[in-house]
C-alpha cells in the first residue's frame, strides 16, 4: 500500500495528473488548493462578485458550492439557482432537487428554483417523446433534425440560469464543469469544427454584451474522477445516478474515447485544455467577426445575445411548432 507523500499515511488515492499518492486529509487539501489556484490564476471570482451557483444535485455542482463555501465561508454573496427540466424517469428531477435542497440548507445558502413547464409549457419528457418519433417514428418530419436531449437541456438550463443572473443583478455565474467535461467538449467542437465554440472555451466567459453574465469553471483543472473521490471522502451527498435520456448524448461516446487515452497516456485530458488555452485559443479568437463580438440584443425576448435572435428564442419556437404537430398527427389515429 503506497504512503501519503506529506504525512506517510496510508494513500486513498493516486492523483490522475502525477500519480502523487495522498491521503483523505492532504487529498482533500489538495483539491482546494488546486481550485483556489484556478480562481486566482484566471480572476475567476474577486471580492466585489454576486456568485449564482447553478446546482443541479449532481457530484460536480454539489461539490464546486461545497468548495466555494468552505473558501470564502461569507465574505461573498453566494446563492444558488435549480432548474427543474422536468425529467420523471426514476423521480431524477424530484430527487435532484432534494439533494441540492438538502445542501443548501446545511450550508445556509439560498437556493432559488425555475420550473421550465411553466416558462415554456413544455420539458424535457415531452422533447424526449418528440425526439422518439422524429428520430424513427411514423411521423418524423422530412428533413427535420433532433438534436439530442442533452443538447436542448444544456441550452435551455443556460437560457435561464443567465436570465435570473441578470435579473437578479449576480455578477459572475459559476457552474461545476470539471476537466474531463472540458476536455470533452473541446474534441466535440473540434471534430464539428465549430471554431466560434472552441474560441469560448475556457475557465471563464468573458463577454462586455450587456445582458451575458461572466460564466466560471473553477473546477475546471479538476478530474472528475477526483471529484468522485472528493465528493466520497468529504461527505458530500449527491444523486448518483445519472439522467436517462445522457446515455444517447454524442458526448458520452467521446468521453468513453479519451479516457481510454488517458488510461495509456496520463494526462492527456489536463494538457489538451491547458495548452489550447494557452496557444490556440487567442488565435481562435481573433478568427471570429467583429459582428458576431458585437453587442446585440434579442429581437425576441430582449437579453443579451451575439446573434440577431438567440439560439433559445429559435430552439423554442421550432420546438413549440413541432410539439403541436406531432400532436395533431397522434390524434389523427385516435
Amino acid at each position: 500500500m503506497k504512503k501519503c507523500k506529506f504525512c506517510l499515511q496510508p494513500a486513498v488515492i493516486l492523483i490522475p495528473l502525477n500519480q502523487m499518492p495522498l491521503c483523505k486529509i492532504h487529498f482533500i487539501s489538495y483539491i482546494h488548493d488546486r481550485v483556489k489556484k484556478t480562481i486566482q490564476q484566471y480572476n475567476l471570482i474577486t471580492a466585489d462578485d454576486k456568485v449564482l451557483v447553478a446546482l443541479s444535485g449532481g457530484k460536480d455542482s454539489q461539490t464546486l458550492l461545497t468548495i466555494l463555501h468552505d473558501i470564502y465561508n461569507k465574505d461573498i454573496q453566494i446563492e444558488a439557482l435549480y432548474i427543474n427540466v422536468g425529467v420523471d424517469p426514476r423521480n431524477y428531477s424530484r430527487d435532484s432537487y432534494k439533494v441540492a435542497q438538502d445542501l443548501c440548507d446545511r450550508l445556509e445558502i439560498p437556493l432559488n428554483k425555475i420550473d421550465i413547464r411553466d416558462e415554456l409549457e413544455f420539458d424535457m419528457d415531452t422533447v424526449h417523446k418528440l425526439g422518439i418519433l422524429q428520430r424513427g417514428g411514423k411521423y418524423r418530419k422530412k428533413g427535420g433534425r433532433f438534436r439530442g436531449e442533452c443538447s436542448y437541456c444544456g441550452l435551455f438550463k443556460r437560457y435561464f440560469i443567465n436570465k435570473f443572473a441578470v435579473l437578479n443583478n449576480f455578477t459572475k455565474v459559476a457552474t461545476g464543469h470539471n476537466l474531463t467535461d472540458e476536455a470533452t467538449q473541446l474534441m466535440g467542437n473540434f471534430f464539428n469544427v465549430d471554431m466560434e465554440l472552441m474560441s469560448r472555451a475556457g475557465p471563464t466567459t468573458m463577454t462586455e454584451v450587456k445582458g451575458l453574465v461572466t460564466r466560471v469553471k473553477p473546477l475546471y483543472f479538476i478530474y472528475e474522477q477526483e471529484i468522485v473521490m472528493y465528493a466520497y471522502y468529504a461527505k458530500i451527498h449527491h444523486l448518483s445516478t445519472e439522467c436517462e435520456y445522457a446515455t444517447d448524448s454524442p458526448s458520452h461516446n467521446i468521453k468513453q474515447s479519451l479516457l481510454k487515452i488517458e488510461g495509456f497516456r496520463r494526462g492527456t485530458m489536463f494538457y489538451m485544455v491547458k495548452k489550447f488555452q494557452e496557444k490556440l485559443k487567442p488565435t481562435l479568437f481573433g478568427t471570429i467577426s467583429e459582428e458576431k463580438k458585437a453587442e446585440k440584443r434579442c429581437s425576441e425576448c430582449g437579453m443579451g445575445t451575439y446573434m440577431e435572435t438567440c439560439a433559445f428564442c429559435r430552439t423554442k419556437k421550432r420546438l413549440q411548432e413541432q410539439i403541436e404537430t406531432s400532436t395533431m398527427l397522434r390524434h389523427v389515429d385516435e
